[in-house]
């Protein structure tokens, strides 16, 4: 005999002819399981992003590495980490991680669901990050080996973000719940920053970060597997009443191969792939070298890095939270209004803080618009992310994982970008950099208002039953 268990009829629409049963915990978080689901979401997306992020910090307090190496060779022999070339390729070898990891997820998530590829995905990371230090003590290959681990642990981050918001959020949060998820960008920046600033500085070194962070990364990854459901009918503490607002008014995807001609052919999904590529080179550019900018442009030093690299992302995490919750009350705008308003805002403002960077000569000025700059980016995921959701559906995951392409090509070109740009880091070197990076996001975004749509493309429409629960 079921204990627990909550009875409720099918609709005629629904897939079911019989009454579905369900067995549930007494613990429901008070009808709010969605919302555990969410911050535990983000945590998980949180921490693979900041294993990525690290090595972009500690590269400025790793000297101990080439001291110790000159000492036992006497001064005679240059270490691998003093060389651009190396340097480079270990900035890119996350973006190549994530490369490799994109190419199974799409079929992987459709066979094994998000739940088992994510835990996968959030254990490589971890082991690329706990690796690192013992890597990098016995050469270049292994340190490269371990930034490629911590890249293929965070290629799951963007089709997560699209996918979980439409599995688990009511239609009416589902902005909110997006725009939190996104945050993860955000937190990853503010937390890896500040923390890795001090640490670098304590006599705990720069080899405590891995250390930390991946031990973080197993925790919360553990909990994941054991909590995560692929669908809120599954979880044992999703009550009837959660489970009807979760459900009304969505669309019930049935199992399906994706049509993958169709969609790289829409106007829309192209249009929507080139405008992410755009606003991504200037996103990474800050993100990878915004503490290389803060130190060898600016002169701060290292802790003062540490904290003023997270600022704009902290600004950036609460600009998105607001927004998110601005966009689904906007219910008297079209659909297409909101997201075009968004993606405009976000990448004009973009656009604005980089040329201000790139001109001015103040300190102040630049680090207000650094910070300017980073804010506006964070809103573009209410605008480009939503109109593929609105417009892939169930393949959603497809589209977003070549986004997530796009952005991974983006961190492998940046580093390229920049060593040819700024090979001595001299303000006229980034000068140059920040007005280039805004031709090309001006360049990726101008098409973007006049060729989207957010109706749902014909290749989504045949194959799917309407869900009207009215519990």
């Amino acid at each position: 005999m079921l204990k627990n268990c909550e009875v409720h009829p099918t609709t005629s629409s629904e897939a079911y002819p019989f009454p579905d049963i369900r067995k549930t915990s007494n613990f429901v978080f008070w009808n709010r399981t969605r919302l555990y689901i969410m911050v535990l979401t983000l945590a998980c997306l949180t921490f693979i992003q900041m294993n990525t992020l690290t090595f972009n910090f500690t590269v400025i307090c790793m000297e101990d590495i080439v001291e110790d190496h000159h000492r036992l060779t006497n001064y005679t022999d240059t270490h691998w980490f003093e060389r651009n070339t190396e340097k480079s390729l270990l900035f890119s070898g996350a973006a190549i991680g994530g490369l490799i990891g994109l190419i199974p997820s799409v079929p992987l998530i459709s066979s094994l669901g998000l739940r088992n590829v994510q835990t996968i995905s959030g254990l490589i990371s971890a082991a690329g990050a706990i690796l690192f230090p013992l890597a990098v003590s016995i050469g270049f290959s292994a340190s490269l080996i371990c930034r490629i681990l911590q890249g293929v642990g965070s290629a799951i981050m963007f089709t997560a973000v699209g996918v979980v918001p439409g599995v688990w959020a009511p239609s009416r949060e589902a902005n909110t719940f997006m725009a939190i998820l996104s945050c993860a960008l955000q937190l990853s920046n503010i937390i890896c920053m500040p923390v890795s600033g001090l640490l670098c500085e304590s006599v705990l070194g720069w080899r405590s970060i891995y250390y930390l962070f991946g031990a973080l990364t197993l925790v919360v990854y553990g909990l994941f597997w054991f909590t995560y459901t692929d669908d809120p009918k599954l979880h044992r503490n999703v009550s009837q009443k959660e489970l009807g607002k979760i459900s009304t008014g969505k669309i019930e995807k049935i199992k399906e191969s994706v049509p993958y001609l169709a969609v790289c052919t829409d106007p829309t999904v192209i249009i929507t792939w080139v405008s992410c590529f755009g606003g991504n080179m200037g996103f990474f550019v800050l993100s990878l070298y915004g503490p290389t900018y803060l130190r060898e442009i600016l002169k701060f030093d290292v802790r003062e890095t540490g904290f003023l690299s997270a600022l704009p992302f902290i600004l950036s995490a609460i600009i998105k939270f607001a927004a998110g919750q601005v966009s689904d009350k906007l219910t008297f705008l079209s659909e297409k209004a909101r997201f075009v308003f968004f993606a405009a805002t976000s990448q004009i403002g973009f656009a604005a803080g980089l040329v201000v960077m790139a001109f001015t000569s103040s300190r102040l000025v630049a680090q207000i618009a650094f910070n300017f700059a980073i804010v506006s980016s964070g809103l573009n995921i209410m605008g480009v992310i939503k109109c593929i959701q609105l417009r892939c559906l169930q393949h959603v995951h497809f589209a977003i994982a070549v986004i997530s392409f796009t952005a991974y090509v983006v961190q492998f070109l940046a580093p390229i970008i920049v060593s040819i740009i700024c090979p001595d880091n001299t303000p006229e070197q980034w000068t140059i950099l920040f007005l280039f990076i805004t031709g090309i996001i001006i360049v990726c975004n101008a098409g973007f208002p006049f060729i989207t749509k957010s109706e749902a493309a014909d290749y989504t429409k045949p194959r799917n039953v309407k869900v009207e629960n009215a519990l």
